[in-house]
C-alpha cells in the first residue's frame, strides 16, 4: 500500500513494486492533490504505467463533493465515499467516480486492473476513504474549504468500501 507518498520513490523501488505485482502481488496506490502529494516528485505514474494506468493533474476543486463507487467486482453495492480535491485516474477499469455539483458521477476517482492470474492494482485519486473520513451526518458541498476540522465530510461508506477493496486486492 502506497498511501499519499510525498517524496521520491527511487527507481529501484519502483522496479521492485512493478515486479512484485507482475509476480502476483497486489498494490493499492492512494494519492491526493499536488499540494499534499507532488506527482512528478514521487514518480508514482512510473509505477502504474506498466499496468496501463495514470493519475492526472489535480482536477477542479469542489469542496466536500463526495464520490460514488458502483456495485461490481470490487463493491457488493453502491458505496458513498468522501472526496474533496484530488485527481482523476486514467486507464484500468473504473469503479468509482467523483460527484459533480449536481451529485452526478463525473471524473474517475478509482480504477483497478489485474495482471496475470493474481496481480492486482487499485489506484485512488483521493485518499480520504483510506482515513475512513465521511459520516452519515455529512452533507455534500458544506463545510469550510480545505479545513477538515470545520467540515463533516459526506461519504458514510468509507469503512465498508475499504474492506471490500482490500478483500478484492488480497483474493
Amino acid at each position: 500500500m502506497l498511501r499519499v507518498p510525498t517524496t521520491e520513490i527511487k527507481a529501484d523501488e519502483r522496479v521492485a513494486i512493478v515486479e512484485f505485482v507482475r509476480k502476483g502481488g497486489s498494490l493499492l496506490l492512494a494519492f491526493d492533490e499536488e499540494r499534499r502529494a507532488p506527482l512528478a516528485t514521487t514518480g508514482v505514474n512510473d509505477i502504474i504505467a506498466p499496468f496501463g494506468m495514470k493519475l492526472t493533474d489535480d482536477i477542479e476543486y469542489l469542496h466536500n463533493n463526495g464520490a460514488i463507487a458502483k456495485k461490481g467486482a470490487i463493491n457488493s453495492a453502491d458505496r458513498e465515499v468522501p472526496f474533496s480535491g484530488g485527481r482523476a485516474v486514467e486507464g484500468g477499469t473504473p469503479f468509482a467516480w467523483q460527484l459533480d455539483k449536481d451529485g452526478k458521477p463525473g471524473q474517475v476517482f478509482a480504477a483497478s486492473t489485474t495482471f496475470g492470474k493474481t496481480g492486482r492494482v487499485v489506484v485512488l485519486g483521493d485518499a480520504m476513504a483510506t482515513l475512513f473520513l465521511g459520516t452519515p451526518e455529512g452533507v455534500r458541498l458544506t463545510g469550510v474549504p480545505r479545513d477538515p476540522t470545520r467540515t463533516t465530510y459526506w461519504g458514510k461508506d468509507s469503512a465498508i468500501f475499504m474492506e471490500e477493496l482490500l478483500t478484492w486486492l488480497i483474493k
